[in-house]
């Protein structure tokens, strides 16, 4: 099969789809990979890298989509982009679709089989491929929080966890799942006073079990009224699959919470749960709304590419090789994962909560494909 791996062009994306080592392993293969110049060079993978590892080097972009069976990327195509899609390619990245109703579109237009990355899943529950970035993205909340609280990164000079006869600040993490548990535990190693609300008892009970220090709440308009006044930190884990994500923290919370509060929204790319709050850039990350700072950055693991790109290609390279080796339609029909995974195909929408959340048609892709 021909793999086409495109350069990232979203503000300070350095990540990169497959790694060399990888790619060397779908060359082994007899597949044929095709990367775009320096589509490395963020992670610290070079061009020679590629081709020693038996890759070919396209300069144009264009060239990739128009030839590659299978486009791996990290993040979703930008409007720039649209014009590449075509139904001859199939798209396998990042795609958060219920918060993006222009890129659906285009896809639908386009007649482009697309396959989420987020939505790769057995049961519903747990997401592989999701995984590894939920984790980095919950163990850098904490540090990007202690980043903007010093000094000479503008903020207000204070230390997350204290001394001997300061209070640490208190961090509020809304969301018990893979982000909340990482942010919690690198919250609480920092010497923060941590509260996490969930609605799930037994992810709740899960964190207890790391540390008792921990705080825990039932997640419920009223809880968050209750102890949010209080945070210095917050950050929104909330994730619900496939769908977008509930205002959590709406205007009537926000009213209540302390001046100059920090609220990082982790989960922006599925449309944030912090009313008003729109997504910002590496470049500009913290925004001033009302009274609090908020950083919503849809992309927090590209700051360190070369550990998110090992651990994305880590988990991704097992779907790529069995679409490589074995055909995408063989595939929906023998890996209940990927057919899950299948946001778009032959013009149809086929996930039925980005069709609940943007209230447009679902296709049963059962009934498509028979």
């Amino acid at each position: 099969m021909i793999i086409g791996v495109p350069k990232e062009i979203k503000n300070n994306e350095n990540r990169v789809a497959i790694i060399p080592e990888k790619a060397a392993m779908l060359s082994e293969q007899n597949h044929n990979i095709l990367i775009e110049s320096n589509a490395g060079t963020g992670s610290g993978y070079s061009d020679k890298d590629y081709v020693n590892s038996g890759c070919t080097i396209i300069s144009n972009v264009e060239e990739i989509y128009k030839n590659a069976e299978l486009i791996t990327k990290v993040k979703e195509p930008l409007k720039s982009e649209y014009k590449y899609l075509n139904k001859k390619s199939i798209l396998f990245t990042f795609l958060h679709l219920a918060a993006n109703k222009n890129l659906l579109m285009n896809l639908l237009k386009s007649e482009m089989t697309s396959i989420a990355y987020e939505a790769v899943t057995k049961n519903g529950k747990t997401f592989p491929l999701l995984k590894p970035m939920s984790e980095i993205a919950g163990k850098l909340a904490p540090q990007i929080a202690a980043n903007f609280l010093q000094k000479q990164y503008g903020g207000p000079g204070l230390l997350i966890g204290g001394t001997s006869n300061i209070k640490p600040l208190n961090i509020s993490i809304i969301g018990a799942g893979i982000v909340g548990y990482n942010a919690a535990i690198i919250s609480n190693g920092m010497g923060a006073n941590v509260t996490v609300f969930d609605i799930d008892n037994n992810k709740l009970l899960n964190i207890k079990n790391y540390d008792k220090k921990i705080k825990t709440q039932f997640s419920s308009k009223g809880n968050l009224a209750k102890y949010l006044p209080s945070s210095h930190i917050i950050i929104n884990g909330v994730y619900i699959p496939g769908s977008k994500t509930p205002k959590v923290i709406d205007e009537s919370i926000q009213k209540l919470i302390k001046k100059d509060t920090l609220i990082i929204d982790v989960a922006i790319d599925q449309g944030g749960g912090v009313a008003n709050l729109n997504s910002t850039s590496h470049d500009k990350p913290i925004v001033k709304l009302n009274n609090f700072y908020g950083y919503a950055v849809p992309n927090i693991p590209s700051i360190v590419p070369k550990t998110a790109s090992q651990a994305l290609n880590g988990t991704t390279h097992k779907y790529i090789e069995l679409i490589a080796n074995n055909g995408f339609e063989s595939c929906l029909i023998n890996n209940i994962e990927i057919l899950n995974a299948v946001n778009t195909y032959k013009g149809k929408l086929t996930s039925k909560p980005v069709s609940k959340s943007l209230n447009l048609n679902y296709y049963s892709l059962d009934k498509i494909i028979i």
